[in-house]
């Protein structure tokens, strides 16, 4: 690649050019920049303005410099002017323009000049008069006789103002009047029409200088126009955000990469996001603010050379970032220590000058203490992969070969761990091994790197790519008829795509497996599939900071699915989320309109559920109807409350009408009754709480009860049902038929056993679970042992219940398919998932949990019992 260099102004023409970090970039990546051919160009020298304005008098321009002055100061100082005020129409002794009010709301979103004009009153005087200094005096006076309360006064002349003279008739009339002064002489004008590119503003209203171009915009630079203005035209109304302020934060963040990649000019560039840090301080989440500040840092470097803003900034956004405990948060930092080295390498800095060495030696230490984190390995190994960047740019700076040595056999080790991280970010550390190589030159090293790079990318790659293969097949597959062969894709299709890179693939496998799962009646297996639906939705709302609109249907089928288990945690805990999805999502007002009506079905057959209980179950829930007043689900408080036997109170808080009567009313709660969900309620009802329960599926006829006997063994027992019916799920071609209608598996803990084990009494058609009690389901060291075991589960099963040809055989045969062992280990995957949609994500996207905090709080849940429990909800 040819790198453009430039001589920086002021240095020895003779010594050696330095690359110029915009010009590289823009070679690196074009796309960043701007694609327009021609841009409208105005020719106009410093010296050119200069004449025009010391003899503006002359040609009797003095009406067309007020405009001048006044559109200038728009666009520098504040844009909230109107034209000349005062009785006389602005002329001498008045103010030639002033600042209207704005609220704070609008004043925050502007990205020109100083916000706190929409809170004072500001005059400003313009003239062209040869005697700046009397004139000023004048008019200064009669702005301040007015009696207006001005807080400011701008005198802008197109004289030349000594600096000594300027500040000292500043501070007389600021003192005299009790108003603050700012005078603004040629020099001024001059910088903001030359310098900073405003050379249109001197050609339309002055007439002065040429224009020599003509704009064609390219295709991108179309888009990006076309995408800045209707974000502006949003951004200008204050009501089209409320309630949604994180919302706000991030279009006013892409505004301001909109106008960087049209290079337009940098006052304006950096007035955008000037108003991004602004308001994601006042509104936005941890990573927004962060987020913000970054990207400006960044633009100054590679669109602008600036190595003093970064050198400035670092301090401060070091500080910000080193509170976060994500190495997604510090990769901002390292970024930015990244731009600190490209500046020393290209004599840009010294070292000392940006004090490398004490920035970096902190950010190894936030970095080292989250690599050794192993309960998050993707966490983890994130951190450890920017420490060995740190590890490669110290080599180059020391100009070390052993250590740069060193740090390929850490990337190798990197690329063996990555293996089993389907999330880890795989692409990042590809591309910056490529990146290196230029400085690897024929390193054996870097050598065994790159074979070890290049079956990592075959390995990774090409899995997902044929589990894209199996995703189109079962999409193109009608779901009422072929739900089986479905499964059967999906299946293997999901495992294959558990990568970071398809994660919108994963998201459509997945839902798609739900609705197959629960087509077939296999209905935990079908809320595990959720679960992790949910769990990779969710994760990528909280790498773009806005959670994506598609989890709204993914709740609705988490509701029903849980409706059918009789599964009221989960029930109430899906519909406290699609709440704050109708509260924080930006979702149109036909959108809205459709959760409304979703939620009142829901409540709906919710009050279908309550109704169709029996006595005992109707007893556990005596504090229910609070937590469903909370949620606005009144249809089914008041279904719950009259069959708990409490019509008096239902009819002293209008809940059933006074006039109606009680016969009209039990024809009501029968036809409710009667809805089509009551044929399809499956097993006891589940509450999630301490003592005996009861986890029911019925498998081909046969009822598989799993009991358990402590709250904390519930997530097991749904994983056992979710793989037992995950296995069994294509059981019928094998032809295989169960000969008893009830199997019963008990699950008891054990502090003495070190793995879990299942013993099995074929006359009683009843095993045993024995589960270590310091054996994590979220375990990712034991993840292959678990999956083992719940094949281990149904292998039993289909032994001591079901009656096959060659049990041995077909044994064999199922445990070689590799989709029945796909299907498995996706069930085993969903407690960590279900812990990560209930706690981890929802409560990191601040924006989110504010939406929902406002009517319906999330609660902390805990991390290690990834489950809901009633009790925390009626907290909630």
């Amino acid at each position: 690649m040819t790198t453009d260099i430039v001589s920086e102004g002021g240095e020895d023409q003779g010594a050696p050019a330095r690359v110029s970090p915009s010009e590289f970039m823009r070679q690196l990546r074009p796309e960043y920049y701007s694609d327009t051919v021609e841009r409208p160009t105005h020719v106009l020298s410093a010296d050119r303005l200069e004449y025009h304005l010391d003899s503006l008098t002359s040609r009797n321009q003095t009406h067309e410099f007020e405009i001048f002055c006044r559109k200038l100061c728009e666009r520098t100082i504040c844009p909230n002017l109107r034209p000349q005020t005062g009785p006389d129409g602005g002329g001498d002794s008045k103010a030639d323009t002033e600042t209207y009010p704005v609220s704070d709301e609008v004043s925050g979103l502007t990205y020109i000049g100083d916000a706190n004009s929409g809170r004072e009153r500001w005059a400003f005087a313009f003239s062209a008069k040869k005697e700046w200094s009397v004139k000023v005096r004048a008019d200064v006076k009669g702005i301040a006789e007015t009696g207006r309360g001005y807080d400011k006064i701008i005198f802008v002349t197109s004289r030349f103002a000594k600096a000594k003279d300027r500040a000292r008739i500043e501070d007389e009339l600021s003192k005299q009047y009790s108003i603050r002064v700012t005078i603004l002489d040629r020099s001024w004008i001059v910088t903001e029409i030359i310098e900073k590119e405003r050379t249109y503003l001197a050609f339309n209203y002055l007439k002065v200088g040429d224009d020599v171009g003509d704009r064609r915009l390219g295709p991108t630079d179309y888009s990006r126009s076309q995408q800045l203005a209707d974000i502006e035209r949003a951004i200008e109304d204050p009501a089209a955000f409320q309630g949604m302020e994180r919302q706000l934060v991030t279009e006013a963040l892409v505004a301001a990469k909109l106008s960087r990649g049209l290079e337009r000019p940098r006052t304006e560039i950096d007035g955008r996001f000037a108003r991004a840090i602004r308001l994601a301080e006042a509104y936005g989440s941890y990573r927004q603010k962060l987020e913000a500040r970054y990207e400006q840092i960044w633009t100054a470097f590679w669109w602008y050379n600036d190595f003093n803003l970064l050198n400035a900034s670092y301090d401060d956004f070091e500080a910000r970032a080193l509170e976060s405990t994500h190495a997604k948060n510090l990769e901002f930092l390292g970024n930015l220590n990244q731009l600190l080295v490209n500046s020393i390498v290209h004599d840009h800095m010294t070292r000392e000058e940006c004090r490398y060495d004490e920035r970096t030696a902190r950010l190894i230490r936030a970095l080292d203490v989250q690599a050794r984190d192993a309960s998050r390995p993707n966490n983890s190994l994130e951190a450890e992969t920017d420490l060995q960047r740190i590890a490669v740019n110290r080599a180059i700076l020391a100009q070390d070969e052993t250590a740069l040595s060193s740090v390929f056999s850490g990337y190798s080790a990197i690329l063996d761990k990555a293996k089993g991280l389907g999330e880890f970010d795989a692409d990042g550390v590809i591309r910056f091994i490529e990146v290196i190589g230029g400085v690897a030159g024929n390193d054996p090293a870097y050598n065994e790197l790159v074979e070890k790079l290049a079956d990592f990318v075959g390995t990774r790659k090409s899995e997902a790519e044929g589990a894209l293969v199996l995703l189109k097949r079962a999409q193109k597959l009608d779901l009422s008829a072929d739900k089986f062969d479905m499964i059967r894709w999906l299946g293997k299709a999901a495992i294959g795509l558990t990568k970071r890179e398809y994660t919108a693939e994963l998201i459509d496998a997945t839902q798609l497996l739900t609705l197959a799962y629960r087509s077939a009646g296999l209905h935990w297996a079908a809320r595990a599939s959720c679960c992790i639906a949910a769990a990779s939705i969710i994760v990528e709302g909280e790498k773009d900071g806005d959670l994506p609109a598609s989890i709204v249907p993914t709740m609705k089928i988490w509701t029903w699915n849980a409706l059918e288990l009789c599964h009221l945690p989960d029930v109430l805990f899906a519909i406290q989320l699609l709440n704050g999805c109708l509260a924080g999502l930006p979702l149109t007002e036909e959108s809205k309109a459709k959760v409304r009506e979703d939620l009142i079905e829901l409540d709906m057959a919710l009050g279908c559920l309550f109704l169709n209980l029996k006595e005992n179950d109707l007893r556990r829930l005596e504090e229910t109807p609070d937590i469903l007043a909370s949620l606005s689900l009144f249809m089914s408080r008041t279904a719950l409350l009259y069959s708990l036997g409490y019509p008096e109170a239902l009819r002293e808080d209008g809940s059933l009408p006074k006039e109606e009567t009680d016969e009209a009313v039990n024809r009501l709660l029968s036809t409710l009754k009667s809805q089509p969900l009551a044929e399809s309620l499956r097993g006891p009802l589940l509450l999630n709480q301490e003592g005996r329960q009861v986890l029911v599926t019925t498998i081909m006829g046969m009822e598989v009860e799993v009991e358990v006997l402590e709250s904390r063994h519930i997530p097991l027992a749904e994983c056992v049902l979710g793989s037992i019916e995950a296995f069994f799920a294509t059981a019928i071609e094998k032809r295989v038929a169960p000969h008893t209608e009830l199997f019963r598996i008990s699950i008891i803990a054990s502090e003495q056993a070190q793995d879990p084990a299942i013993e099995t009494n074929e006359l009683d058609m009843k095993s045993t679970v024995t589960w270590p009690a310091s054996l994590q389901l979220v375990s990712i060291d034991r993840q292959g042992d678990i999956n083992q075991f719940y094949c281990e589960v149904a292998a039993h099963i289909l032994g001591a219940a079901c009656s096959v040809k060659d049990g041995t055989a077909l044994l064999k045969e199922l445990f070689a398919d590799a989709a029945v062992q796909q299907r498995i280990a996706m069930i085993s995957s969903a407690p960590n998932s279900y812990s990560r949609t209930a706690s981890q994500n929802f409560s990191s996207l601040a924006d989110w949990k504010e939406a929902v905090s406002r009517s319906y709080p999330l609660r902390e849940q805990r991390a290690e019992v990834p489950r809901i429990e009633l009790a925390h909800l009626r907290e909630s």
